[in-house]
């Protein structure tokens, strides 16, 4: 792991395949975003679309087709139509040792065994299609390097969490695994990254057609009438792993165990992967506004 994170902190422009369950809520647009911007530092070349299933969806397929629709809004409005997309898993894993075949999982084998170099898979919802292509070459998973957001810290009482939880068995694929990975926890860690109307109208309010929606999609999703509401846009800490490696605090643990009740067991004696404990929520706010409000769109 030390290789993977001195190759992070060293700077350069990484390669970097976005896998995004994208229609979920209304992070995922800001993580995009923020990865086709900062393109002094994340060199774009894929999106995934993943599945999800809650209140926007009626089905994981469902989700993910939703997903696959508004990553292809968010590259229409930047004006990107030569980063390509993927449709995703239309369906969760059934076990940790049965793939779900999709054209995104083929997306990252093929991306990957083409590549001269390290690959970084950036995953922001459930991680099937990820999973699913180490299952189903084995042959990239010492060339890729996949930064998670999914589960919570492991301090927090239970890691029933979204990403992690929608399908545990494509999560225990990377936990139990020894390949090269990152987790980005939610609660007690990405938790920090909330934002408010406010402070979104102040910074993009009418900058671009971009900023707009984001704004947009923002104001629907508040609740009517709330007052003091603030919400967190998650997806936008593991972009900033390798946008704003400085923001992160990254150390390295001791994969834990999932169990079947949602909780993490421990065992030091069971391979390292890196894990995020702290992170600047200002600096990466700054980062994210600036090139949001920057672009001609």
């Amino acid at each position: 792991m030390h290789t993977v994170f001195d190759a992070i902190r060293s700077g350069g422009i990484k390669p970097v395949i976005l896998d995004t369950d994208t229609y979920n809520e209304i992070d995922d647009q800001f993580a995009l975003a923020y990865a086709i911007l900062a393109n002094d530092r994340i060199r774009l070349l894929s999106v995934n679309a993943a599945p999800f299933l809650n209140d926007r969806s009626q089905s994981p397929e469902d989700g993910m087709e939703k997903s696959y629709q508004e990553i292809g809004r968010i590259l229409r409005i930047l004006h990107r139509d030569d980063i390509p997309f993927f449709r995703g898993s239309t369906a969760f894993m059934k076990n940790s040792h049965t793939p779900q075949p999709s054209e995104a999982a083929q997306n990252i084998i093929d991306t990957v065994r083409a590549s001269q170099e390290r690959v970084y898979i950036v995953a922001i919802g459930a991680i099937t299609n990820v999973a699913s292509a180490c299952l189903m070459a084995p042959d990239i998973l010492e060339r890729i390097a996949i930064i998670w957001l999914g589960g919570h810290a492991h301090h927090y009482p239970h890691t029933r969490e979204f990403n992690l939880w929608q399908d545990i068995a494509a999560a225990r694929v990377f936990f139990d695994g020894s390949m090269p990975l990152i987790q980005v926890p939610c609660m007690g860690m990405c938790s920090e990254l909330a934002t408010t109307l406010p402070e979104l109208t102040h910074y993009l309010q009418g900058k671009n057609a971009l900023c707009d929606y984001l704004l947009d999609i923002f104001r629907e999703y508040a609740p009517p009438g709330a007052m003091c509401w603030s919400k967190v846009i998650w997806d936008i800490a593991a972009v900033a792993c390798l946008a704003l490696p400085g923001s992160m605090d990254m150390v390295e643990v001791a994969r834990p165990i999932v169990t079947s009740d949602g909780v993490y067991a421990f065992d030091n004696a069971r391979p390292a992967m890196g894990y995020i404990r702290r992170l600047e929520r200002d600096r990466i706010f700054a980062d994210v506004f600036t090139l949001l409000a920057g672009q001609q769109v």
